[in-house]
């Protein structure tokens, strides 16, 4: 271990010395970039757009990992393998005054721009050993403060919109005087106006005037709203309002074709039948391919109502979620001449253009496997419906079969098949005896019915599973979803037990959970996602979960049946389970600069059986260790607390509770290379006393000396369409140890067994 730690620090120390390695004569490598800002409520992190040069790329704060690589190439250029280095490591950043000084400038303007308009920027710049290291300082003064905003737009409609609206304004009294308040109160007034029947109005309607006469840093603000130009007002009156527009029709071209659009022009829009449904139009060639209904329960966009900018991308947005068309266009066309009976405003036609993707599709899959870090091979063969009955219902049918490779305690290797099947429905509406008007706009609803069947066969056992379910999902926002199952069934069936195992766990905390057993349960799913797709930003994941068992089949069971001889109950000859069961999975990413980023997960789950059976099932039981938990520790390998389950042939350790806490550090390396230093604690519980093996009960005054802590070196191979993940994991601490004795690096030497290797696909979290 000391070796390693010696090993890293050379190449640290050789790599900072052979920084400056392709630095020309009277050149200077930009070393450090650091600002001084007296103005306390700018973040340094606001100026980073406006710097014009920053030293190259680093790793752990320190280590310019990719300008060593650069340097690496030999003189000799033309070699492929120099060009390589050069190619993949990053070129030495020469510190440049020229863009110093256009640095400067524009750090002053921004300064001017958030309202400090005698901010002075200036540059110190320190050499040494080729090296040169910038400090910007910015002597800020005293921010300009708003002392009065006020209103006013030659439309009298529009000036009284304006001032209902007031108390959403971005600029307040007393507030700084800053030109991006002003550009973002100028988009706020626009949306509002669009969003309220203004079709044709924009932003370049609103301007700016400000008083600085005042003194004292004060500035009187006039926001300015013009009327309509002749070209939008149309003559129509000579004050030239704003004019309000109207929804007249609604039009759906269902099978749209943009290149025959294009090449055919309007003799392609003559070969459209059309069908009118309620107040919509509906466009088709050769036939209808989808509900009627189903489209119109899926745009906001009605005809009579006024025109409202965001409900184009809200149709959008839903019309998306049916998966059956692979391009959607909105537009508007005015109705010439024509003015509304409500209140005299014009009209707009919305044609809502739909290309359709292909409904049927199928894929037979040869893949390598992961499951908690055990590799495996298998096959799928998977048929999807996307519009079965013609509403967008989503059928698909899948049969899978796998066989994993894992080691037993003593290093042997063993094999794990199984075999699926599964079929699976969504409809795109809730199932319910009556209608909500307007409900799929609202939340988006869906209803999932599924049955499935899986067969498990290892050395020391064989089970089975047969499972069905029906689920309801929505959206009560963009980023929150919710899925409530009324009612799902399992049936688990255990026909073999290896004897030798079955001796092992018999009147141990597992003999119940390799019994035959039926679970009917009710459950409910929470999930806030702020992760936006393809956008490098920070993001903030939540996913709860609660889940009970049992009750309502123990209520029907006790009333007509006794208990059997052993104390239970059952139904079609099964031991049925109850329970109840949470779990919370928090997540944050944060991203310090294009290379680097943070990972925070936190876990939480519990599990408390009772009544009619002892344990939680073993399939709801939680486990630790393994590729996506503590990487230290195989799967199935760490507890219940600090249970010593060393006479056991397989790893095989479950408990009630679970808790983990992860971090890593992440960061690109080079070509589709990235590498991750992680840290992993946790362990999991029994809950129950009676049946919990010793050391393993979770207790609030002792639970955390049970933790058991690894860390470790991952690489991270990103193939674009999925992530190949090699994680390397030594423990810290080991809660199996003696009390005094469970940190290892100050107790013991390493062994072989305190190292991990774990192969996976995807992101740990």
């Amino acid at each position: 271990m000391k070796k390693v730690l010696y090993y890293i620090i050379l190449v640290l120390i050789i790599s900072s010395c052979s920084t400056v390695k392709h630095v020309p004569e009277n050149e200077y490598l930009l070393d450090k970039v650091d600002i001084h800002n007296t103005a306390r409520n700018i973040p340094k992190e606001r100026f980073a757009p406006y710097m014009k040069q920053n030293p190259n790329i680093q790793i752990f704060g320190m280590f310019k990992f990719h300008l060593w690589l650069y340097n690496l190439a030999g003189k000799d250029t033309t070699k492929g393998f120099n060009k390589w280095l050069q190619r993949i490591g990053e070129e030495p950043v020469l510190y440049d005054d020229f863009l110093s000084g256009q640095t400067m400038s524009q750090l002053e303007l921004f300064m001017h721009n958030k309202g400090y308009y005698h901010a002075d920027v200036d540059t110190v710049v320190k050499y040494r050993k080729k090296k040169a290291k910038v400090k910007y300082v910015i002597e800020a003064g005293k921010q300009f403060v708003l002392e009065h905003v006020g209103y006013r737009a030659e439309d009298t409609t529009i000036q009284r919109l304006v001032e209902e609206d007031l108390e959403n304004s971005i600029l307040k009294e007393g507030g700084p005087f800053d030109v991006s308040m002003h550009d973002a109160e100028r988009e706020r007034i626009t949306k509002y106006l669009r969003d309220r029947g203004y079709f044709s109005f924009s932003k370049e309607f609103i301007y700016f005037k400000a008083d600085s006469t005042l003194g004292g840093n004060r500035v009187v603000d006039s926001v300015l709203i013009k009327n309509a130009s002749a070209e939008v007002a149309k003559n129509r009156d000579s004050s030239f309002v704003h004019p309000i527009y109207r929804i007249h029709n609604v039009y759906f071209r269902t099978n749209f074709d943009p290149h025959r659009a294009l090449n055919e022009k309007e003799s392609y829009y003559d070969q459209y039948d059309t069908l009118k449904y309620g107040d919509f139009q509906f466009m088709y060639i050769d036939k209808l391919k989808v509900k009627p209904e189903v489209l119109v329960n899926s745009t906001y966009i009605t005809p009579g109502q006024l025109f409202q900018a965001n409900l184009v991308d809200k149709t959008k947005n839903l019309l998306s979620s049916l998966r059956l068309y692979r391009f959607i266009n909105i537009r508007f066309e005015e109705v010439q001449g024509a003015t509304s009976t409500v209140d005299g405003s014009r009209l707009l036609n919305c044609f809502i253009q739909l290309v359709p993707a292909k409904f049927q599709s199928y894929s037979i899959d040869v893949e390598g496997l992961n499951s908690s870090g055990n590799l495996g091979a298998g096959g799928n063969l998977e048929y999807q419906h996307k519009n079965l009955f013609k509403g967008a219902e989503e059928f698909t049918f899948n049969i899978r079969g796998s066989m994993q490779n894992q080691l037993n305690r003593q290093s042997e290797q063993f094999n794990t098949t199984e075999f699926g099947v599964e079929s699976r429905i969504i409809f795109p509406k809730f199932w319910m005896p009556f209608q909500i008007k307007k409900f799929r706009q609202r939340f988006n609803p869906k209803t999932s019915l599924s049955v499935a069947y899986n067969y498990q066969k290892r050395p020391d056992y064989t089970r089975t599973i047969a499972n069905g379910k029906i689920s309801y999902l929505w959206n009560s926002s963009k980023r929150v979803s919710h899925q409530v199952t009324p009612l799902g069934v399992n049936f688990v069936l255990i026909p073999t037990v290896d004897n030798d195992f079955l001796q092992d766990i018999e009147g141990t905390f597992l003999g119940y959970s390799y019994q035959d057993h039926l679970i009917t349960n009710t459950s409910y799913s929470f999930v806030y996602n702020q992760q936006e797709v393809e956008k490098r930003k920070d993001f903030l994941y939540v996913n709860w979960n609660l889940e009970e068992a049992g009750n309502f089949l123990n209520l029907w069971s006790s009333s007509i049946s006794k208990k059997n001889p052993e104390g239970y109950n059952e139904i079609l000859g099964i031991r049925y389970a109850q329970y109840v069961q949470s779990d919370i999975d928090l997540r944050y990413h944060h991203y310090l600069n294009k290379i680097n980023s943070m990972a925070y997960r936190f876990y939480l789950g519990v599990g408390y059986p009772y009544g009619n059976y002892d344990v939680l099932p073993f399939e709801k039981r939680y486990f630790s260790g393994g590729a996506n938990s503590i990487r230290a520790w195989p799967v199935r390998g760490i507890g219940p607390g600090s249970y010593d389950s060393q006479d056991a042939d397989y790893y095989n350790q479950t408990g009630d509770i679970k808790l983990e806490f992860n971090i890593e550090y992440r960061f690109k390396l080079f070509w589709i290379l990235e590498s991750a230093l992680f840290l992993d604690v946790g362990n999991i519980y029994t809950i129950r006393k009676d049946i919990s093996p010793e050391g393993g009960l979770f207790e609030f005054n002792n639970f955390t000396s049970k933790l058991a802590v690894g860390t470790g070196l991952g690489l991270r191979f990103d193939f674009k369409y999925f992530i190949f993940r090699l994680d390397s994991g030594m423990k810290l601490r080991n809660p199996v140890e003696e009390k005094g004795h469970r940190w290892i690096p100050t107790n013991r030497k390493y062994t072989w067994d305190d190292f991990a290797m774990n192969f996976a696909i995807g992101y740990p979290f």
